[in-house]
């Protein structure tokens, strides 16, 4: 089935404004899974977390039998509930979760870890530098899990773990891009590629509906101990672009 059709089947809610929900397009649907994929055949990877997918993208990986486990966890009971049903029948091996990820992680770390241990995780966070830091700190948690640290920070263990992260400014903006640039160098990550413009969506006006596709990967100078606190922080900041 077509991708168009496929949407047309299995309508999304409208998006939520108070989630900060813009709508990718098709051709941006295309080439995220074109992407993603040409990493995991790259790394061999077989299992990929989405923190938040409005866009299903997990549903059109899972599709393609690119992943042989996709978790999704979201805020939008809705959301969730639209991937679990496309799954069962489709027959995709696709787990969700609800989670805010203002919470902390402790709270679903062990569901997440029964299910898959993965390399990649894709989201397409709040564009304020507070939603995007958030987002970093969540993912890194996932990706570097517990344990000794000369390990988590050995490169064998780092070579194959990879963030994408969606993020938006605009030409006359780019002192936004240099604020979410500050905070990927400060938790330690590298920014191996990005794609200018890679994203385009519909409704999001103010960042010219478009943005970044950011591939971060973690290196040795993340700070373990100060990522390992944060498992336990519920953070009270104001993450949504209409709270700021």
């Amino acid at each position: 089935m077509e991708l168009s059709e496929f949407l047309k089947k299995y309508k999304r809610p409208e998006p939520k404004r108070s989630f900060d929900q813009f709508y990718a397009t098709e051709e941006t649907i295309k080439k995220r899974i074109e992407l993603i994929s040409d990493y995991s055949n790259l790394y061999a990877v077989d299992s990929i977390i989405f923190l938040g997918d409005d866009d299903l993208t997990s549903v059109f990986l899972g599709l393609n039998s690119i992943f042989k486990k996709i978790l999704v966890l979201d805020i939008d009971e809705e959301i969730l509930n639209l991937i679990e049903t496309i799954s069962k029948e489709n027959n995709l091996n696709i787990k969700t979760l609800k989670y805010d990820l203002r919470n902390p992680l402790n709270i679903i770390y062990e569901e997440i870890k029964k299910f898959c241990s993965p390399n990649f995780i894709f989201f397409d966070p709040p564009y304020t530098p507070n939603g995007a830091r958030i987002w970093l700190i969540r993912a890194l948690e996932i990706l570097l899990g517990k344990g000794r640290n000369k390990k988590r920070k050995s490169l064998e263990f780092l070579k194959n773990k990879f963030i994408f992260m969606c993020y938006g400014y605009t030409d006359k903006s780019p002192e936004r891009g240099m604020k979410v640039q500050k905070i990927i160098d400060s938790l330690g990550l590298i920014i191996q590629e990005k794609f200018r413009k890679f994203n385009k969506y519909t409704g999001a006006e103010t960042i010219n509906n478009e943005s970044d596709l950011y591939v971060l990967q973690p290196t040795p100078f993340v700070n373990l101990t100060e990522i390992d606190k944060l498992r336990n922080q519920h953070f009270k900041d104001k993450i949504y672009t209409w709270e700021n």
